[in-house]
């Protein structure tokens, strides 16, 4: 029962995982830029305002720029940390996985030899998981 609970636990887990890295690739993949298009013609027909207006956007979508650039350095290092994380989450999900199985091999050799023990009469297993040592009358 522990056994099937572990494994039920692992593939919960490993479920969770898989769904959230589809959520945040197709939320990244889906998500719409905000930034201004910067070749865009302007909105006003006067051109004085036209002028100032550009030379005005021009600093500030240089500032932008600086802005977006950082950011995207930011995501980077994130994404670079949560690849990491992610790994070492894969590297103990398997170590979880390889101590199940050797949980398992031993429970199976724990069950043969409590079968063989039963099957010569050195014990008895009741139903509800009891185990007696049968008094022969010898010490």
């Amino acid at each position: 029962m522990k056994v099937l609970s572990a494994i039920l636990f692992a593939s919960i887990i490993t479920l969770v995982v898989v769904v959230s890295m589809v959520f945040i690739g197709y939320n990244a993949l889906s998500n719409p830029t905000s930034l201004p298009v910067l070749n865009a013609p302007p909105n006003t027909s006067n051109t004085t305002n036209t002028n100032i207006s550009a030379a005005t956007n021009n600093s500030s979508d240089q500032q932008t720029i600086a802005q977006m650039q950082q950011l995207i350095t930011q995501y980077q290092a994130r994404e670079k940390q949560y690849q990491t994380e992610l790994n070492d989450a894969a590297t103990k999900l398997n170590q979880a996985n390889q101590k199940l199985s050797q949980y398992t091999q031993e429970i199976n050799s724990v069950q043969q030899l409590l079968n063989a023990l039963q099957q010569r009469g050195i014990i008895t297993i009741t139903n509800d998981g009891q185990i007696l040592i049968p008094n022969n009358g010898t010490n």
